[in-house]
């Protein structure tokens, strides 16, 4: 089996530079995305604490210590904290709401499409938060978009960096399948109106931390 991922870099030489890769699927793909499926069922009662886990694992497998996970506040049009796993306070505030098309997770929401931003403190499609992600000592960032089974965007799943980083395609895999499992996570709290509070209540929770 073969997949195509189109990909965004974003740095101050390469604009709007679009990158497409094709490689095999490998069989273990397949069965980490399996045992994390069957992970999640089995933890059904704690999805939020669930998901937490997922965006922090997903960001140490790049190498990272610093993730978030943003969902799509679509009646508004913005991204709204959901987890935030070891961002500087001083950046937080800065970057509270991410309006859909801005920044790097509002546009991998957007497009539906992997985004990277290899340098923030120059390129000029991260104007908006320069200043914070300068502040805060925050290099880099790539994101890519959390979809429902419909293709539906919910939200984007990021990971952040001190220097300039670009990932590798194996990076940009291995994060995308850890955001299918939070979609499959949060479609199952979709289906649990308890589970859905819970839910609710945690991203009003990151919010209002944020927002403090």
């Amino acid at each position: 089996m073969r997949s195509k991922v189109k990909v965004f870099v974003r740095n101050t030489s390469v604009i709007n530079a679009e990158l497409t890769y094709t490689r095999s699927v490998l069989p273990q793909d397949s069965q980490f995305l399996m045992a994390g499926m069957q992970h999640v069922a089995n933890n059904s009662d704690d999805l939020v604490s669930v998901v937490r886990g997922l965006v922090e694992a997903a960001s140490a497998c790049v190498g990272s210590n610093m993730g978030s996970l943003f969902l799509l506040d679509e009646s508004r049009g913005v991204l709204k904290p959901f987890v935030l796993h070891n961002l500087p306070d001083i950046y937080l505030t800065g970057c509270s709401e991410v309006p859909l098309g801005a920044q790097c997770c509002g546009r991998a929401a957007l497009h539906k499409t992997a985004w990277i931003v290899s340098d923030m403190w120059t390129d000029p499609l991260f104007v908006d938060c320069r200043e914070a992600a300068m502040a805060a000592g925050l290099r880099s960032a790539f994101s890519v978009p959390v979809l429902d089974a419909k293709g539906n965007c919910k939200g984007s799943l990021a990971s952040h960096f001190r220097e300039s980083y670009i990932p590798t395609p194996y990076d940009l895999e291995r994060q995308s399948l850890f955001a299918k499992l939070i979609a499959f996570a949060l479609a199952r709290s979709d289906s649990q109106p308890d589970l859905a509070g819970a839910v609710s209540g945690t991203r009003r929770n990151a919010e209002k931390a944020v927002n403090e």
